[in-house]
């Protein structure tokens, strides 16, 4: 518990209670990917009650604060426990996102950024499906 504890105060985050929790089944369950219905009910599963709106906010406070990765597109938002540059593969079939692993995608030739943006990042996600 002091791991989680020092984890949220580093990121600049209070540590209540249920901050605690959620950052403790976020560690136990390893490198994965969150919505935040489904973690919502893991987290019931478990006998833990959280709203879901609580379970909302404070996924995307520890994707603010860096403690996850936020993977967005088109309705869908997931977050991702590996904190690392990674891009994604999506079964449209089956809504699972997985890590792309071993040599990463490369995007060439971006366009200039506006006058005063900075890059924070690019994103790759690739959606795939069963042939046939």
């Amino acid at each position: 518990m002091q791991i989680d504890l020092e984890t949220l105060r580093g990121a600049g985050i209070r540590p209540t209670r249920q901050r605690v929790i959620i950052m403790r089944t976020i560690r136990r369950g390893g490198r994965r990917h969150l919505t935040p219905e489904g973690f919502h009910r893991e987290l019931n599963q478990a006998g833990l009650k959280v709203a879901l709106g609580t379970v909302y906010n404070t996924l995307n406070q520890f994707a603010a604060a860096g403690l996850l990765r936020r993977v967005g597109f088109g309705d869908r938002t997931f977050y991702c426990t590996a904190t690392d540059e990674h891009h994604h593969f999506f079964d449209e079939e089956t809504g699972l996102l997985q890590d792309i692993t071993g040599s990463q995608p490369t995007v060439a030739n971006l366009p200039p950024l506006a006058p005063g943006m900075e890059m924070v990042g690019v994103d790759i996600v690739v959606r795939v499906r069963k042939a046939g």
